[in-house]
C-alpha cells in the first residue's frame, strides 16, 4: 500500500488573497500530497461551503467546490474536516439558539451560556461546546455532512474536536440532564453521590457519548461510500481521562486516525505511534499521526524531554521518519496555513512525490 502524506488546509492563506487555489494545489504537488483534510465546519460556529443550513465563513463564490476540483484533477484525495461541538459565543449557530439546552453543563449546575468554556482561564478563549450526547445537534452535523457528500466529489468526511473539552478541574463536564439520566438509568447511580464507587462509573457515560456519536457519522459516511477519519489526542490514556475520547474503542467505526504528535520529541513520537497501532490493532483502523508544521510552541514552552519546540525542517523530517520507522499508513502536516513558506520550499526539495 502507497505511504500517505496529508495537508491540513484552514484555507486561510487563500481567502487572505495570500496565494491562489492553483499555487496551493502546485506546493502540494511538488510536495508529494496525496489527501487533503480541508476545513468545512470551524470552531466558530461557520461553514466553508455553500449551505442554507449555516452562516458561511466568507462572501463569495464557493471556494470548496474550487479547492476540490482542483484537487481531484491531480489526483489528490480530499476529506471535509469538520470541527464537531465547539461553537461560538458571540455568534451561535441558529441551530443552537434554537436548542440551547444542547450545550454542557459544569459541575457546578452553570450551563455553557452561563459559564463558556475555558472561559475561566481567559475570556478571549471562551466557547460554546455542545454536549455529544445531544441527538438533535448531532443529526444537524450529519446534515452538513451529507450536503457536503452530495455536492462535492470528496473522498471521506473527518471529524475533529469529537470529544469533550479539557478542563483545569477534574470531570468538570458533563453534568446536563440527558447525561445524569442516562447515568441512574444504566447503573442507578447518582454523580452527586459522596461514594467512590457511585461517581466512577460515569467517565463510562461520557466516553460512550462520544462514541455513539463517531458511530453515527460513521453510518453517514458509509451511506455515501466515503472514507471516515478523525483526529484524536496522542495517548489514549490522556485521551480517555483529560475529554472522554476512547478512540481505541470508536476507532472500529473508522477508517483511519490522526492522533498528534505535536511539539514531541522524535524518539518520544516513536513510542506514542508505537502504542496507537497496538490500540487500533484489533480494530483494522489505519493511523496517520499529525505533525505539527508551524512555529507554534505551546506544550513544549517549559522544556522537559518528551517535548520539542524544534519546528526546522530537519525536525519534521525526523517525525515523518520516525511514522515510516513505526510502519504507519502515513502522516498528517499541520497546518499549510501557518507554515513558513520558507519550511514549505525545504520540505520540497527532500520529499519524494509518490514516496
Amino acid at each position: 500500500m502507497k505511504w500517505s502524506l496529508c495537508f491540513y488546509t484552514s484555507l486561510k492563506k487563500i481567502l487572505l488573497k495570500r496565494l491562489s487555489v492553483r499555487e496551493f494545489i502546485k506546493d502540494c504537488v511538488e510536495l508529494g500530497i496525496d489527501k487533503l483534510f480541508v476545513l468545512a465546519k470551524d470552531t466558530e460556529s461557520r461553514v466553508y461551503f455553500d449551505t442554507d443550513l449555516c452562516e458561511k465563513a466568507y462572501d463569495g463564490g464557493d471556494l470548496f467546490e474550487e479547492i476540490v476540483r482542483a484537487a481531484r484533477d491531480v489526483g489528490i484525495e480530499v476529506h471535509a474536516w469538520f470541527c464537531l461541538y465547539p461553537e461560538s459565543v458571540e455568534n451561535p449557530s441558529k441551530y443552537l439558539r434554537e436548542h440551547p439546552e444542547a450545550v454542557l453543563v459544569n459541575k457546578y449546575g452553570k450551563t455553557n451560556w452561563e459559564e463558556p468554556t475555558w472561559s475561566y482561564i481567559k475570556r478571549e478563549y471562551s466557547k460554546l461546546w455542545v454536549c455529544p450526547s445531544h441527538e438533535g445537534y448531532r443529526e444537524y452535523l450529519a446534515s452538513l455532512m451529507r450536503e457536503v457528500l452530495e455536492k462535492y466529489d470528496v473522498n471521506g468526511i473527518h471529524l475533529d474536536y469529537v470529544r469533550y473539552p479539557e478542563a483545569l478541574e477534574g470531570r468538570y463536564y458533563c453534568y446536563c440532564p440527558r447525561c445524569l439520566n442516562k447515568y441512574e438509568k444504566e447503573y442507578g447511580y447518582s454523580v452527586y453521590a459522596n461514594d467512590v464507587i457511585e461517581r466512577r462509573y460515569f467517565v463510562s457515560i461520557l466516553c460512550e457519548n462520544v462514541s455513539e456519536s463517531v458511530e453515527y457519522f460513521s453510518d453517514v459516511a458509509k451511506v455515501y461510500g466515503a472514507s471516515i477519519s478523525a483526529y484524536v489526542f496522542t495517548d489514549y490514556v490522556t485521551a480517555i481521562e483529560s475529554c472522554y475520547q476512547d478512540w481505541p474503542y470508536f476507532s472500529q467505526y473508522l477508517d483511519f486516525i490522526v492522533p498528534t504528535i505535536y511539539e514531541v520529541a522524535p524518539d518520544y513520537a516513536l513510542f506514542l505511534i508505537k502504542k496507537a497501532i497496538n490500540a487500533v490493532m484489533h480494530s483494522g483502523c489505519k493511523v496517520m499521526p499529525a505533525i505539527m508544521t508551524s512555529s507554534s510552541t505551546r506544550r513544549s514552552a517549559k522544556g522537559g524531554k518528551r517535548w520539542s519546540s524544534d519546528r526546522s525542517t530537519k525536525y519534521i523530517l525526523e517525525c515523518i521518519n520516525k511514522c515510516r520507522e513505526a510502519s504507519t499508513a502515513g502522516a498528517a502536516l499541520f497546518l499549510y496555513d501557518t507554515t513558513s513558506v520558507d519550511i514549505i520550499d525545504e520540505l520540497k526539495e527532500t520529499l519524494s512525490p509518490g514516496d
